[in-house]
């Protein structure tokens, strides 16, 4: 999917997400696309939580993995990519309201992308940190 500017994409990547199981469960919704940035939101909703009433760990890597993927695919023009490695910091709970979801490139090689997420919770909280290394895939 190669694209001349990545915002002129919004609409088609969410029509995508809105077709896809678990990112259309989870509510997610790309709100800006830039060359290698990426922000999503989601809403809180009790679907997603465990025990305890706050958001599962999995609903949280996946919001960062997909944003992080998606800054990576706008660094290399709408390559298609795949997660090699993705580490992340759970360092607040997400208890209710709105998530963002940031993610930007650090650095881009020849066969691979390194990408720096953040997910935010309330007045710009920092609740998870992540690092990831995104192949990318060429046909």
């Amino acid at each position: 999917m190669a694209w001349e500017s990545p915002r002129q994409l919004l609409s088609v990547i969410n029509k995508r997400i809105s077709e896809s199981g678990i990112l259309s469960f989870i509510g997610y919704q790309v709100v800006d696309l830039d060359i290698g940035y990426a922000e999503a939101v989601f809403h809180h909703d009790k679907r997603l939580e465990r025990s305890g009433g706050i958001i599962h760990g999995g609903v949280i890597v996946t919001a960062l993995d997909t944003t992080m993927g998606l800054a990576a695919m706008a660094a290399t023009r709408g390559e298609n990519n795949v997660t090699l490695e993705l580490k992340v910091n759970f360092l607040e709970p997400l208890d209710g309201g709105l998530y963002k979801v940031k993610a930007k490139v650090l650095r881009k090689g020849l066969h691979t992308v390194v990408v720096d997420g953040e997910l935010l919770k309330g007045q710009n909280v920092l609740a998870a940190k992540a690092l990831g290394t995104y192949f990318i895939v060429r046909t």
